[in-house]
C-alpha cells in the first residue's frame, strides 16, 4: 500500500490586485499563508525523520502545529487592519452604509462615549478635529485608529470590523461557533502556553494535525474572504467617466456627406 500523502493547506486564491486600496492588504495575506505553509512543511518533514509514526506527535511537532495556526491568525489580524488603514477613507467616500458607521463614531466620541474607560472627553476630540487641517481627514483617520487599536483575535471583533467596512458577517464564510473555537485555541497557545494540568499524559493540550490544519485553513479563508468583499464594494462603486464626443466644428459635414446650409436669405 503506497504511503498517504502528506496533508496541506488550501492553495489561497490571491488574484492580480485591480484596486490600489487593497495591494498591501494582499501582501500580507501572502505572506501569512507562506509562513503557514513552510510550518506545515516543518512538521511533515520532522515526522518524516521519525519515519512517519502513526501514533501521537511530539511536543515538538505540536509546538510547529501552534505555531502555524498562531501565524495564520496574526496574518488575519495584520492583514484586516491594513485594508482598513488603505480603503475606509474611499469606502467612506462612496458608501453610504460606511459613512453611517463613520457619522455614529463621531456622535459617540463626541458625547465622550468609547469601548473602554480611557476614552477622552469630547471637548479633546472636537479640539483635535477642528485643529487639524482637514477635519474630514482627521475623522476619518481617529476611525482608523479606533478600529485597529485592538486585537482582531475574537468573532465578535471580526463581526464590528466587517460592519465597518460595510459587508455584512456573512462575509466571513465561517460560523461564529467554529471561529470562536479556532480563536479560543489560538488564545490557549498565546497566552497560557497550551498549558493544561489536567491531563492525562502531558502537561499541554495535544492538537491533532487534522484539526490544527483545518483551523488554519479557516482563518486564511476569512482573510480571503474579506479582502475579496473589499476588492468588489470599492470595483462596484467606481465606474468610468462618461467620455463626452466633440462638438462638430462649424461647417463640418454631417453624417450623409451634405455639408447644411445657413438659415437665412
Amino acid at each position: 500500500m503506497p504511503p498517504r500523502k502528506p496533508a496541506t493547506l488550501r492553495v489561497v486564491n490571491v488574484p492580480p490586485v485591480t484596486s490600489k486600496y487593497c495591494h498591501r492588504a494582499t501582501l500580507i495575506l501572502d505572506c501569512a499563508y507562506t509562513s503557514a505553509s513552510a510550518l506545515l512543511l516543518a512538521f511533515h518533514l520532522v515526522r518524516e525523520r521519525r519515519g512517519r509514526p502513526r501514533g501521537m506527535t511530539t511536543d515538538e511537532e505540536q509546538d510547529l502545529l501552534r505555531a502555524m495556526l498562531v501565524m495564520a491568525a496574526a496574518g488575519l489580524d495584520s492583514m484586516v487592519k491594513q485594508l482598513i488603514r488603505d480603503s475606509l477613507p474611499a469606502l467612506v467616500a462612496m458608501h453610504p452604509d460606511v459613512r453611517d458607521g463613520l457619522e455614529k463614531f463621531i456622535a459617540k466620541q463626541v458625547r465622550g462615549e468609547g469601548e473602554s474607560s480611557a476614552v477622552p472627553s469630547g471637548k479633546d476630540f472636537l479640539a483635535r478635529i477642528l485643529a487639524a487641517q482637514s477635519h474630514q481627514a482627521q475623522v476619518v483617520e481617529e476611525y482608523i485608529n479606533e478600529l485597529t487599536k485592538g486585537s482582531l483575535q475574537s468573532p465578535s471583533e471580526l463581526y464590528r470590523i466587517a460592519a465597518a467596512l460595510g459587508l455584512p458577517k456573512q462575509v466571513l464564510g465561517v460560523n461564529h461557533e467554529p471561529l470562536k473555537i479556532i480563536f479560543d485555541i489560538r488564545n490557549q497557545i498565546v497566552h497560557e502556553l497550551d498549558i493544561n494540568l489536567e491531563a492525562e499524559r502531558r502537561i499541554r493540550n495535544v492538537r491533532r494535525s487534522g484539526d490544527m490544519i483545518s483551523h488554519t485553513d479557516a482563518l486564511v479563508r476569512v482573510a480571503e474572504n474579506i479582502r475579496d468583499a473589499v476588492e468588489k464594494k470599492l470595483a462596484a462603486a467606481i465606474t468610468p467617466l462618461p467620455v463626452s464626443k466633440p462638438a462638430p466644428s462649424r461647417g463640418a459635414k454631417p453624417p450623409g456627406g451634405k455639408t447644411r446650409k445657413a438659415a437665412g436669405r
